[in-house]
């Protein structure tokens, strides 16, 4: 009697691949006294941000460089600060995240903006 040669024995699966750690630092977006105007550096820089925040929301904090913490001070720099805050925003819709996922606040204290990704 002829027997039939055995099959090759069948690997095993591959392991899937190991998950790719994403960044989830903070740019800090420095601004001109009194502007709202963003650099190209920080454009840039928001635009890495947009690439790798996968479906993550967006934090956006603009700050007005307020002169003190006295109410007409804290008052007169919200509106720079919230200036800010839309100019980062602006810069991260255009590289691609949608408006619903930016999370924008403004603080009267404090210098420039930053933006990071939220939990």
């Amino acid at each position: 009697m002829v027997t039939a040669p055995s099959p090759p024995p069948v690997a095993p699966p591959a392991p899937p691949p190991a998950a790719v750690p994403v960044s989830t630092a903070a740019v800090s977006v420095p601004f001109a006294s009194d502007s709202a105007a963003l650099s190209s550096a920080a454009q840039g820089a928001l635009r890495q941000l947009a690439l790798r925040r996968g479906t993550a929301a967006v934090a956006v904090t603009g700050y007005g460089d307020a002169a003190s913490s006295a109410g007409p001070d804290q008052a007169a720099a919200l509106p720079l600060a919230w200036s800010r805050a839309q100019a980062i925003a602006r810069a991260l819709e255009t590289a691609g995240v949608p408006v619903a996922m930016l999370r924008l606040t403004a603080e009267a204290e404090g210098r420039g903006g930053v933006a990071a990704l939220a939990d």
